[in-house]
């Protein structure tokens, strides 16, 4: 079994990163807390987000002294508590940052929202922050309900593209507005066209939100969504559940890290024309064809797959911590996330 990815003082678990082709080093940005607090739950809630870089997942450059703690807000910010897991572009003129957090004066101080940062140098971690506050509306809870088994959910950010359409998409990791108490984790689904992006970005111009991309009411919570292509063309489309919150019959409530094949992910637009009804994602899923990609007996959770690997599956080690890989490989490759041709 692969060696985990162990920090010298921190405790890391979930992870998300950039990979540069030029130099061929993965830039890991992780979470982490005072190991201390791990034993009692409470590590969640003193959350830092640090930096490392990795050729390869097996040796890691943790950094100095001050790069466990690159992520960090100005005391006005709305993101005035921790920050948890997000995702990671490259844009034009800079890296993008999509996180969550939540605001401490906000309903029961548990309610999350996803936030933009921004940097011109990796190696700086000198981020700044937009005031952009993306927050959960429509089709999905906007804060936590008594009936739940988990808390409030509307994190774990996913972008991804659709030249054809001139359309972006985001997947997140929410709640339905109804279902079965205890069972209404859904991936969320919004999208902005390509024009109004550095807007949306900024938060001068509002997301799309579609209905859920995947709602199967048989988990309490779909966590880190993300999706990949298939060697055959179909898409992939995966997440993470503990298995005491998968109730579903089709995996047995095995939870770990699951997916489902999508044969087609766009619909036909009308020729010659762009607009936002083109190129649709097609929904509902069925969510009878779920499968297990690594249970969670695997020991690992909050797993990705890296197309530069293989697609290997890697994920953070539900035992000691850490970012370890799984010696599964699944053959997946990236979905477009290329928005260097976007400045903002």
């Amino acid at each position: 079994m692969p060696f985990s990815m162990q920090h010298p003082s921190r405790h890391v678990w979930d992870f998300w990163y950039h990979f540069d082709p030029a130099a061929k080093l993965f830039h890991v940005f992780y979470l982490n807390a005072d190991r201390a607090l791990v034993s009692s739950e409470q590590h969640h809630y003193a959350t830092c987000v640090g930096h490392a870089t990795t050729p390869d997942f097996v040796a890691i450059d943790w950094g100095d002294e001050s790069s466990f703690d690159v992520l960090k807000p100005l005391p006005r910010h709305w993101a005035n508590t921790c920050i948890w897991s997000g995702d990671i572009i490259k844009a034009q003129n800079s890296y993008l940052m999509f996180f969550t957090s939540r605001d401490r004066h906000q309903d029961d101080g548990m309610t999350q929202s996803i936030g933009v940062a921004y940097t011109s140098d990796l190696f700086s971690n000198r981020w700044h922050f937009f005031d952009s506050q993306l927050k959960p509306k429509h089709f999905y809870q906007t804060r936590g309900v008594v009936d739940d088994l988990t808390i409030h959910a509307w994190r774990d950010p996913f972008l991804f593209r659709h030249r054809a359409s001139y359309q972006i998409f985001m997947l997140a990791s929410a709640k339905a507005l109804n279902g079965p108490a205890g069972k209404r984790g859904v991936i969320a689904l919004l999208q902005v066209a390509d024009d109004n992006f550095a807007q949306a970005v900024r938060g001068d111009s509002e997301w799309q939100y579609r209905s859920p991309l995947l709602e199967p009411g048989d988990y309490s919570e779909m966590e880190v969504p993300q999706l990949y292509q298939q060697a055959e063309g179909n898409y992939e489309l995966v997440f993470s559940c503990w298995a005491k919150y998968d109730f579903s019959p089709v995996t047995g409530g095995v939870g770990g890290f699951q997916g489902i094949t999508i044969p087609q992910l766009w619909t036909q637009g009308r020729d010659g024309q762009r607009p936002a009804q083109g190129h649709r994602i097609p929904l509902p899923l069925a969510s009878q064809t779920i499968r297990v990609l690594a249970p969670e007996t695997q020991g690992l959770y909050a797993c990705r797959v890296v197309p530069e690997l293989g697609g290997e599956i890697v994920g953070f080690d539900i035992q000691t911590g850490g970012i370890r890989r799984s010696g599964i490989h699944t053959n997946l490759t990236a979905v477009d996330r290329d928005f260097s041709d976007l400045a903002i």
